[in-house]
Parts: structure tokens; sequence; C-alpha cells
């Protein structure tokens, strides 16, 4: 609880020393907006990637607050390796520090301002082999829901047909080639078995 108290303090003499940029995130045009130590805002800009490098570079360390979205964890690990220490908060924690109709200038007001916060929960930057896991782990759970989605559409092209399949890809795909083997649908499953069917299934075995 001390340590914990130290470094909580620590903070706070930060966010009293330097100004408190917010950064609203985009691909090409970023909006960076720093409030100062009195709680003055000093400036509320916009600025493309480069320049936004250039910013965290040459700026003392400070607080650094960037709203959790795609690419904050990259512009939080920039901001870091500058001495910077990063605050990732959610959108729905710094919606309620916006004011004003919602647009760039006032989303980074509201992302410097939640910033400044003290208790407020925010998360830090994942480095890249934290980040590979999720987008490995993200990936598998996307291509699970795709071969059932899959799955379940040949299953009901197949029952157009007559045809029923037991739950699994394996028995999926013996009922597929029982049925192209046998001679009674061979007069209308051809042109399938040449196209969707066979595409699919392969799709089913990676």
């Amino acid at each position: 609880m001390k340590s914990e108290a130290l470094l909580i303090s620590d903070r706070q003499r930060l966010a009293v020393r330097f100004p408190t940029p917010g950064i609203d995130l985009a691909k090409n045009v970023l909006q960076i907006c720093v409030i100062s130590k009195h709680g003055e805002l000093v400036s509320n800009k916009i600025v493309g990637r480069h320049k936004l490098k250039e910013i965290l570079a040459k700026s003392s360390p400070s607080i650094v607050g960037i709203e959790g979205c795609g690419s904050s964890h990259y512009w939080g690990r920039l901001a870091e390796s500058f001495s910077h220490d990063v605050r990732i908060i959610s959108p729905k924690k710094v919606k309620a520090f916006l004011t004003g109709h919602k647009t760039d200038a006032n989303d980074a007001l509201a992302i410097a301002n939640a910033a400044m916060q003290i208790g407020l929960k925010y998360s830090k930057p994942k480095n890249e082999e934290q980040q590979s896991l999720q987008f490995l782990e993200a990936s598998r759970v996307f291509l699970s829901r795709n071969i059932t989605s899959l799955s379940n559409y040949i299953r009901a092209m197949l029952y157009e047909y007559g045809i029923v399949s037991a739950k699994g890809a394996a028995w999926l795909r013996k009922v597929i080639q029982d049925t192209f083997e046998e001679k009674q649908y061979a007069s209308y499953l051809p042109d399938i078995k040449t196209t969707s069917i066979v595409g699919t299934v392969s799709e089913l075995e990676r």
C-alpha cells in the first residue's frame, strides 16, 4: 500500500509539473490537446503522424492520455519510449468528460481531462509480444466462427436435397464425399460438386 501511495504521489507531481496532452487518434490526421499544469488549455490542434512523433520526442516527460482504439498501443509504446506516462482510457470513461458536440477537438480535450483525474482506471500499452498473442487468439476465435457458419451453410444447402449430416466438420465431410459417390445424385449435383461445395469443403479441411 505504501509503494502504491508513493506511485500515485509521483504521478500527481508529474501532472502538476508538466502539461498533459490528450490525443484523439486516427489513421493519418490526429488531434492533440494540451492542458497546462494549471488546468488551462494550451493548444488543441490537428497534426500529422510525423508531427505527433516530433511532439512526443521533444516534450518533457508527462502524462499522455490516449483513448483506447485502433493503434492506441502502438502510439502508447512510442510515447513510453520518450519516458511519458501513458494512460490508455476506455471510450466510455472519456465520454463522461466530453463537452459540446462530438468533434475531434472536443474528444481530445475530453481525453486530456480524463488523463488528469486521480483514481480513474486506465490501461498501459501492450508490448509487441502481448499484442501478437492477442492477435493470434482473436484470429483463432474468428476462424472458428467462420468454420461454424460455413458448416451450417453447407448443411442447409444439402438439406434442400434431403441430405442430412450429423454435427461436426468430420461428419459433414464424410456425408459430402458419400453423396458425390452415390449415383442417384449424379444427375443434379455435378455442377455443384465442381463449384461451391468442393470450394467450401476445402476451407473446412484447412
